[in-house]
């Protein structure tokens, strides 16, 4: 599948080295200069960095200060802060004035980088968001394992071809020989299944390819690569990590502006990736101005090509093939396995193959100005959740991406015009709500109460009562919080505000809301809203002072402690059963907790249980 660039391992990171570099500098000297030193600490000089051009040298620095920054902000649970750290050291080298692959220094340090901040990125931010589709790789590491060589050719077969190719017209040059016609015959045989499979795939996404590819003004038979990367899958996942349609390795992908993060990857876009794919086809053509080497470039790595040309001072794929040891058996195979796909695709029933394609997926693009809950938009369109997943395969958890200006979201053909008032009507606690949310959540390292308290909108006090902390020191990695549901926790009896210690004034917390500071004082978030003149509630900021009306106790009265119970949900439990427990209804129950349904009952749960009989 698609390699990002030509490797060679050395002491646990990639070094890429062009002949042309190499042939003017010492390879010691290049692989010196080269290292990134990313596991060092921030300001560490470069290895042979006194060797590199001043502007280089200064960008590396720069990147490398932006890692450490970020890597150090991850690591204290800044995860927001973090990711724009990350996203300055990655832009600082794509958007310089150099050639990634014509600067093996600055390349082997890109690699490096994209490679340590996924790492921080899987150690500290493991997503409880909601699972993305399972990938699905067997298939494409089984067609780069395919040997060909055993593969006995039909004589009737290359009599076929032949005549075929003499009436067909083709955007790029196609050949008949033993290697394309052995893998016309796997096609036929043994890969049958799979390519009829890949074959009826691609009309989904044959019309969108089509208008890319001419927009890029690329050949459009180029489209059939697409059939032995991935059979058009666009979660196709492989050994080596390429993923999508086109099989992008993570570093390529950023290369051409795809994004990849823990909410989305891109490489399983189908139109975004397609362009991708269009312009790295296009750069790879600069290159080499010859599809076979191209093709095989994609495969095995542009530099890999270049060093065999530059080596043998011949440019041509199928001498290369002949050359002991000289390239891989899965490149030799990839591109006859193309081309062979190209023949058949045009004329399907000529090779005894079915030529009905699946329906083009017709789709309408909404721009997202807010993160918005995939449930909650399947909600707004009366259609399922699945259904907007598959058509936005790229969004790893059940939510828009954050820190993504205008992102558009994938909704049914002709269903996207009135979106926005739809989404409107739901309400706005089920747009944010997480769809994955039980009532508990797993600390990380780096948490703190204040952060896990602002990501589910509860106070840290409500958060201690709910699970008895005396200290918010007391975190520990890997425990289970129980988090109260937002609006329904309180104070306990054991700990009213006494009137001697009250004077009017309330400091905001870390993770209060105007509504949780309210309860306190039984109080309205609106009354507290007015008394300070706060526009707007997200205003509230930690470390403020905030008036309390004087017209509301300062003591909290008997009635009120006796009011006061809790109750957590244990397993098998209803709403009747506990209602019934505490004598009260099950309607009173519900509304003193903002239940709909008593089907949304969980285990775990807190519930407030009101006084009396209402």
């Amino acid at each position: 599948m698609n390699r990002l660039v030509p490797i060679h391992v050395l002491v646990g990171f990639f070094v890429l080295i062009t002949p042309a570099l190499a042939r003017s500098q010492p390879q010691s000297v290049i692989l010196a200069a080269a290292s990134p030193r990313l596991d060092g600490k921030s300001g560490d000089p470069i290895p042979g960095e006194e060797d590199l051009p001043s502007k280089l040298r200064d960008i590396i620095q720069t990147s490398q200060a932006r890692y450490f920054e970020g890597s150090n902000l991850i690591q204290s649970g800044e995860s927001a802060k973090a990711r724009i750290a990350f996203d300055q050291a990655v832009d600082m080298i794509l958007q310089s004035d150099y050639d990634l692959s014509a600067t093996p220094a600055l390349n082997t340090f890109f690699l490096e980088l994209i490679r340590n901040i996924q790492r921080d990125e899987s150690r500290y931010l493991l997503s409880d968001e909601g699972a993305e589709e399972k990938p699905e790789g067997a298939v494409v590491d089984e067609l780069a394992k395919v040997d060909l060589i055993p593969i006995v050719i039909d004589p009737a077969l290359k009599d076929v071809v032949e005549a075929d190719i003499l009436n067909t017209k083709y955007d790029i040059p196609v050949v008949v020989n033993e290697s394309v016609l052995k893998s016309m015959n796997f096609w036929s045989t043994r890969g049958r299944k799979y390519f009829i499979d890949g074959l009826s795939r691609s009309g989904r996404y044959q019309e969108m390819i089509e208008r890319i590819f001419r927009e890029e003004s690329l050949p459009l038979d180029l489209m059939y690569l697409a059939q032995v990367e991935s059979l058009f899958k666009t979660n196709a996942l492989s050994r080596a990590q390429a993923k999508g349609i086109w099989q992008f390795s993570k570093g390529t992908a950023i290369r051409y502006g795809l994004k990849v993060n823990r909410y989305i990857d891109e490489r399983s876009d189908p139109e975004k990736s397609t362009r991708a794919a269009a312009r790295y086809l296009n750069d790879l053509y600069t290159m080499f101005n010859d599809w076979n080497l191209v093709l095989a470039a994609y495969n095995w790595g542009e530099g890999k090509i270049q060093r065999l040309v530059d080596t043998s001072g011949v440019k041509d794929f199928w001498y290369f093939t002949t050359l002991r040891r000289k390239m891989p058996e899965e490149t030799k195979n990839h591109v006859p396995l193309i081309l062979a796909s190209i023949i058949m695709a045009r004329n399907p029933e000529k090779y005894g193959l079915p030529a009905e394609l699946e329906a083009p997926l017709g789709y309408d693009k909404v721009s997202i100005t807010k993160r918005v809950n995939l449930k909650a938009a399947s909600k707004a369109l009366d259609i399922s959740v699945d259904l907007l997943r598959k058509l936005n395969p790229a969004l790893k958890t059940y939510y828009t991406p954050p820190d993504y200006p205008n992102f558009e979201l994938n909704v049914p053909l002709g269903m996207g015009g009135d979106f926005a008032e739809k989404l409107a009507a739901v309400p706005a606690a089920e747009i944010k709500a997480d769809p994955e949310f039980n009532g508990r959540y797993k600390i990380r390292a780096g948490d703190t109460l204040s952060s896990i308290a602002a990501r589910y909108r509860v106070s840290v006090e409500d958060l201690q009562v709910a699970n008895g902390l005396r200290s918010p020191k007391s975190l520990r990695a890997g425990a289970w919080l129980q988090v109260p549901q937002s609006g329904t926790a309180v104070r306990t009896a054991a700990a009213p505000r006494q009137a001697s210690a009250f004077n009017g004034y309330h400091e905001v917390k870390a993770g209060e809301t105007l509504a949780s500071i309210g309860r306190l004082y039984g109080v309205t978030a609106a009354a507290l809203q007015a008394a300070n003149n706060i526009r707007s509630a997200s205003a509230l900021q930690a470390g403020a002072s905030i008036k309390v009306p004087s017209d509301v106790p300062t003591q909290v009265s008997a009635s009120a402690k006796t009011a006061i119970r809790r109750h957590q949900v244990k397993s098998g439990e209803t709403l009747s059963s506990i209602a019934a427990r505490y004598g009260i209804t099950v309607a009173a129950l519900q509304r003193a907790n903002g239940i709909r349904s008593p089907r949304s009952l969980r285990a775990g749960v807190w519930l407030q249980i009101p006084s009396g009989k209402s």
